[in-house]
């Protein structure tokens, strides 16, 4: 049970959410304006504020601001209407937990502050993908990303490729109201503008040649979770206006219905282009940028991370030398010296490749030799060993790739040769397929004939390796 303040210069509002709080077992009390607000907290210091923002005197983001200064412990939620989304942005930055948008669903609304109070409270255990530094840059934009991860403000993630930006929305999902829905990634680099609209809003059977079963889309199946556009600049101008509608409905029909679907779903984006140089060539439309930019999170460069590059190092090889099944090796100064000095172009996971490439090279040590040549070549003196570098740099790393997937057995183990054979073929032909996903970018069918293969054998293929949501 808790204690709610109700805050709204409407006195039915208050009149109507009362009752319907203490039949949630809640005790409520209502205020109708700022300055009772103030009164009634310092009489009785609530669980949760629920304040409106758009009050006549004293407004909310005033009475916000005195209640952050008089009583900083108390969680506050503003309600407002859906359109206010700069005064809700501006409400989070000084504090507030979350936004509600009016005209309220009941139901909705109660197991919302049900689902803001345990917050509060620290009841809910939201676990967090791994997301690992300390400098101020990433400390910075990680307290932001926490900051906006409860309310359901679409967020729009920046940076260079390999930036983390998936670990992010990752992050934000797990740590919002929604962290128990799903979380459905979408590459829209990968989709084909022939099928982006099937792929997104899902199909009936018969909508199209080849659609012969019904077909759930990505925005249905993160109904009450997260969705995230990654690469959101590669969506054509046509399927943006479609996007654009169903941002602003919260609804959408299937390929081939006229049934229209209701969808609870946040939006997560990203990009490492700049949106507002394609608004300007034509190549994106500024209202959806302004609606997936609710707030802005911009990723900060590896380069830009010192002192990041040694914790990321040891954690990626800890993850390397536990799918080796061998001790976790240490890096040595002048290794660590080179990936200090190296400027990072392909940011956190050209550093998971170079060290996943050390391990298994090295033994109890990584040396300065282990590291791809262009690192080792940044030490004073290293340009020799970078000269020396065998010219198959590609294809020594998809071998070493496929070493750190086959489960090699200790000295004296019995091993079954044939099995073995049989999962490290199915090893090389996952990783093949991988690459070549994202290599060519090019349409399903494409790949079908570059890989010579029937399309339907690619389609079985790419579900039994779990790739198939990085294709068409």
């Amino acid at each position: 049970m808790a204690h709610v303040l109700v805050v709204d210069d409407e006195p039915a509002l208050c009149a109507v959410l009362t009752p319907l709080l203490r039949e949630r077992g809640h005790t409520a009390q209502g205020a109708l304006s700022g300055e009772a607000a103030l009164v009634a907290v310092r009489e009785r210091r609530p669980d949760l504020v629920l304040l409106d923002l758009r009050m006549d005197g004293m407004d909310g983001l005033e009475t916000l601001d005195r209640l952050r200064r008089t009583a900083p412990s108390v969680p506050v939620v503003m309600s407002t209407a859906y359109g206010d989304i700069d005064s809700a942005v501006t409400a989070m930055k000084m504090g507030a937990l979350d936004f509600l948008a009016k005209p309220f669903d009941n139901a909705r609304l109660l197991d919302t502050i049900d689902r803001l109070l345990a917050i509060s409270r620290g009841g809910l255990a939201r676990p967090r993908p791994a997301a690992i530094g300390e400098s101020v840059p990433f400390r910075d934009t990680m307290d932001l990303a926490l900051k906006f991860a409860v309310p359901d403000i679409n967020v729009l993630l920046c940076g260079e490729t390999g930036t983390g930006k998936e670990i992010f929305a990752r992050l934000i999902h797990a740590a919002s109201k929604r962290g128990e829905g799903p979380f459905v990634p979408v590459d829209c680099s990968m989709l084909p503008s022939e099928l982006v609209e099937s792929e997104l809003f899902g199909h009936e059977k018969g909508a199209f040649t080849g659609a012969t079963v019904a077909r759930i889309g990505r925005f249905e199946a993160a109904n009450g979770g997260t969705l995230f556009l990654d690469e959101v600049g590669n969506l054509s101008l046509g399927f943006q206006a479609k996007l654009l509608r169903v941002l602003q409905e919260r609804c959408f029909c299937r390929v081939g219905s006229s049934e229209p679907f209701r969808v609870d779903v946040r939006i997560v984006s990203a990009t490492n282009v700049d949106l507002r140089e394609a608004i300007q060539r034509g190549a994106f439309r500024r209202d959806l940028f302004y609606r997936l930019k609710e707030i802005n999170i911009e990723l900060p460069p590896l380069r830009e991370r010192r002192g990041d590059v040694p914790l990321l190092a040891g954690h990626f090889a800890r993850l390397a030398a536990g799918r080796l099944g061998r001790p976790v090796p240490t890096l040595c100064g002048a290794a660590l010296e080179a990936l200090d000095a190296w400027s990072w172009p392909g940011n956190v996971r050209e550093l998971e490749s170079a060290i996943k490439t050390a391990v298994v090279l090295a033994a109890d040590v990584i040396l300065p030799e282990h590291l791809p040549a262009e690192i080792r070549g940044s030490l004073p003196g290293g340009a020799g060993l970078a000269a020396r570098e065998p010219g198959k740099q590609g294809e020594d790393h998809a071998r070493m790739e496929l070493q750190m997937e086959l489960k090699i057995p200790p000295p004296g183990q019995e091993v079954n040769l044939k099995a073995f054979a049989s999962e490290a073929a199915e090893q090389a032909e996952r990783i093949l397929l991988a690459s070549m996903l994202q290599r060519e970018r090019c349409a399903y069918v494409q790949l079908a004939k570059l890989l010579g293969v029937d399309p339907k054998t690619l389609r079985a293929k790419l579900r039994r390796y779990g790739l198939d949501r990085r294709a068409a």
